[in-house]
């Protein structure tokens, strides 16, 4: 019984540091996609997911995490497309900003989406939130609200879309009973089901690696770890911690970002 106990402590704090570190991983990449400002936000998600795709492919083959497939249900498959639409939506405003300096906003937006997740978390699985926590969580939408009222110029529409989609993206993740890779790689592989009939029919204007200057055309190819390691901590440690737990430590991307958009030239 203490053995059981020790080793739920043991995942727990083991979740709770990956969370913490998924979220300053996310925070800092926005380093990364501004390097890429000579490239569309729509051609680099479009090597965001389809490399993503092949890295988790390559992850459940590789240490045999196939054995879950058999677990793949139409509900499990029906809400994580829905949920690669949100990571999708989300990823794209999010290298949109980063690339054409809209960091503060997408760092409040990221500042809004915990509160999303706390609340979800309250009231459908009726997580027990302390009460200064709760006052803490009113106090900086309080402030964020206030913030996107007063800043002159402000891009509200980052923001809010930042929100949404990644405090949405958050709760459906704490749904799953599937493990981080395999989640991830139904959200992945469907994107990139439903990207290449959309190039070829809408014909997207995705840039091709020879079109891109050296730095670019090396860089991008790094589009898929960026992408997969943060988002595989978060996953694995969404189903071990409280919603409002990991509300909480989601804080952390938006103070990562804002500290990058501080010190950024």
């Amino acid at each position: 019984m203490q053995k059981t106990q020790q080793e739920s402590r043991q995942t727990s704090a083991l979740a709770i540091i990956l969370s913490a570190l998924a979220n300053v991983l996310l925070g800092a990449s926005s380093v990364y996609w501004r390097a890429l400002n000579d490239v569309s936000s729509l051609t680099l998600v479009a090597y965001r997911v389809s490399l993503s795709t092949l890295i988790l492919a390559f992850l459940i083959f590789t240490f045999r995490r196939y054995n879950q497939i058999e677990r793949y249900t139409l509900k499990l498959i029906r809400l994580h497309c829905i949920a690669s639409l949100l990571i999708a939506i989300n990823w794209g405003v999010f290298i949109w900003s980063s690339i054409n300096g809209y960091i503060l906003e997408s760092g409040l937006g990221y500042l809004l989406a915990p509160i999303i997740s706390v609340t979800l978390g309250t009231m459908i699985y009726r997580e027990r939130v302390s009460t200064g926590k709760a006052l803490f969580a009113f106090l900086v939408f309080g402030l964020v609200a206030l913030l996107m009222v007063l800043i002159d110029n402000f891009n509200h529409g980052t923001s809010i879309l930042i929100a949404l989609t990644w405090g949405l993206y958050t709760y459906l993740k704490k749904s799953t009973s599937l493990d981080a890779a395999n989640g991830l790689f139904i959200e992945t592989l469907f994107l990139t089901s439903c990207l290449m009939p959309a190039i070829f029919l809408l014909d997207l204007p995705i840039t091709q690696l020879s079109e891109l200057g050296t730095l670019s055309s090396n860089l991008i190819w790094l589009a898929g770890a960026i992408s997969i390691l943060p988002l595989l901590m978060f996953s694995y440690s969404t189903g071990k911690i409280p919603l409002s737990l990991t509300g909480f430590l989601q804080f952390l991307l938006p103070l990562t970002l804002i500290a990058i958009a501080l010190v950024s030239p």
